[in-house]
Protein backbone atom coordinates (compact mmCIF):
# COMPACT_ATOMS: atom_id res chain seq x y z
CA UNK A 1 0.00 0.00 0.00
CA UNK A 2 1.38 3.41 -0.91
CA UNK A 3 1.34 6.62 1.11
CA UNK A 4 -2.15 8.11 1.40
CA UNK A 5 -2.91 11.70 2.26
CA UNK A 6 -5.78 13.35 4.11
CA UNK A 7 -6.52 16.95 5.04
CA UNK A 8 -6.88 18.07 8.66
CA UNK A 9 -9.95 20.27 9.18
CA UNK A 10 -10.01 23.40 11.35
CA UNK A 11 -11.49 21.18 14.10
CA UNK A 12 -8.53 18.78 13.88
CA UNK A 13 -10.55 16.05 12.16
CA UNK A 14 -9.18 13.75 9.47
CA UNK A 15 -11.11 11.42 7.18
CA UNK A 16 -9.19 8.18 6.72
CA UNK A 17 -9.08 7.08 3.08
CA UNK A 18 -11.60 4.33 2.30
CA UNK A 19 -8.84 1.96 1.15
CA UNK A 20 -7.15 2.26 4.55
CA UNK A 21 -10.42 1.80 6.49
CA UNK A 22 -11.22 -1.33 4.49
CA UNK A 23 -7.71 -2.77 4.83
CA UNK A 24 -7.77 -2.27 8.61
CA UNK A 25 -11.42 -3.22 9.10
CA UNK A 26 -12.28 0.14 10.65
CA UNK A 27 -16.04 0.70 11.04
CA UNK A 28 -17.94 3.98 11.59
CA UNK A 29 -17.95 4.98 15.26
CA UNK A 30 -15.04 2.69 16.10
CA UNK A 31 -12.32 4.02 18.40
CA UNK A 32 -8.78 3.95 17.07
CA UNK A 33 -5.56 4.84 18.83
CA UNK A 34 -2.49 6.86 17.95
CA UNK A 35 0.95 6.37 19.41
CA UNK A 36 3.60 9.03 18.82
CA UNK A 37 7.21 8.04 19.41
CA UNK A 38 9.91 10.42 18.25
CA UNK A 39 9.28 11.25 14.61
CA UNK A 40 6.89 8.37 13.94
CA UNK A 41 3.16 8.10 14.65
CA UNK A 42 1.37 4.75 14.53
CA UNK A 43 -2.37 4.20 14.11
CA UNK A 44 -3.66 1.32 16.23
CA UNK A 45 -6.91 -0.57 15.71
CA UNK A 46 -8.02 -2.15 19.01
CA UNK A 47 -8.79 -5.85 19.19
CA UNK A 48 -12.13 -7.27 20.37
CA UNK A 49 -11.22 -7.17 24.09
CA UNK A 50 -10.21 -3.53 23.84
CA UNK A 51 -13.46 -2.77 22.02
CA UNK A 52 -15.50 -4.37 24.83
CA UNK A 53 -13.59 -2.41 27.48
CA UNK A 54 -14.14 0.82 25.53
CA UNK A 55 -17.86 0.08 25.11
CA UNK A 56 -18.26 -0.58 28.85
CA UNK A 57 -16.41 2.60 29.74
CA UNK A 58 -18.34 4.74 27.24
CA UNK A 59 -21.70 3.38 28.46
CA UNK A 60 -20.76 4.06 32.10
CA UNK A 61 -19.55 7.57 31.26
CA UNK A 62 -22.80 8.35 29.41
CA UNK A 63 -24.77 7.21 32.47
CA UNK A 64 -22.48 9.15 34.81
CA UNK A 65 -21.52 5.99 36.66
CA UNK A 66 -17.91 5.60 35.51
CA UNK A 67 -15.76 5.24 38.63
CA UNK A 68 -18.86 5.27 40.90
CA UNK A 69 -20.00 1.68 40.58
CA UNK A 70 -19.27 0.35 44.05
CA UNK A 71 -18.31 -3.24 44.81
CA UNK A 72 -21.11 -4.92 42.82
CA UNK A 73 -20.54 -2.76 39.77
CA UNK A 74 -16.79 -3.23 39.92
CA UNK A 75 -17.21 -6.99 40.12
CA UNK A 76 -19.56 -6.91 37.11
CA UNK A 77 -17.10 -4.80 35.09
CA UNK A 78 -14.19 -7.09 35.97
CA UNK A 79 -16.22 -10.17 35.02
CA UNK A 80 -17.29 -8.63 31.71
CA UNK A 81 -13.75 -7.54 30.85
CA UNK A 82 -12.20 -10.88 31.82
CA UNK A 83 -14.90 -12.74 29.82
CA UNK A 84 -13.75 -11.00 26.65
CA UNK A 85 -10.05 -10.73 27.49
CA UNK A 86 -9.16 -13.63 25.21
CA UNK A 87 -11.54 -12.64 22.41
Amino acid sequence: MSIMYATVTSKGQVTLPVELRRALGIEPGQTIGFEHNGGQTTLQVPDAADAVRDALEQAARRQGTWGKTGAAGSAWQEAAVSRYADA
